[in-house]
């Protein structure tokens, strides 16, 4: 079964590369509630379910808490492994305490060092239910 991955940023950017050169095929889009339901229709319509959620918060902390709220809220990705990528240092403690359920990853280094292909890895056993 091909695993169904739904990317979620404001904007594009070098998370969004990466998820392309490792995944075969990738649902990216803005995290609207316009853009969540058809990706939610998507899904049902194929099938699917578990899916992969990435979800970027860079430069949108507000807008990506009210973002994740409402879906908890909807039980939207309640199975579903979520990862939230672009997390300031800083934040990291503050993202997980509010989305316990989340990965929270974070790149201290510099982007080019760091190693995605093993956060990739990780997506994919969780999705797969070994995490």
């Amino acid at each position: 079964m091909k695993p169904f991955v739904c990317y979620l940023a404001w904007q594009e950017d070098d998370w969004l590369d990466e998820v392309l050169d490792y995944f075969p095929q990738v649902n990216a889009t803005v995290p609207t509630a316009k853009a969540w339901a058809a990706v939610t229709e998507e899904r049902m319509r194929a099938g699917l379910e578990r899916a992969l959620v990435i979800l970027n918060v860079a430069g949108e902390k507000e807008k990506s808490m009210a973002f994740l709220q409402r879906l908890q809220a909807e039980g939207a990705f309640a199975d579903d492994p979520l990862y939230l990528v672009g997390v300031a240092p800083e934040e990291a403690e503050e993202w997980q305490q509010r989305f316990p359920r989340a990965s929270v990853i974070v790149i201290t280094g510099h982007p080019f060092e760091f190693d995605y292909e093993a956060v990739f890895r990780q997506m994919e056993a969780a999705l797969e239910g070994a995490s």
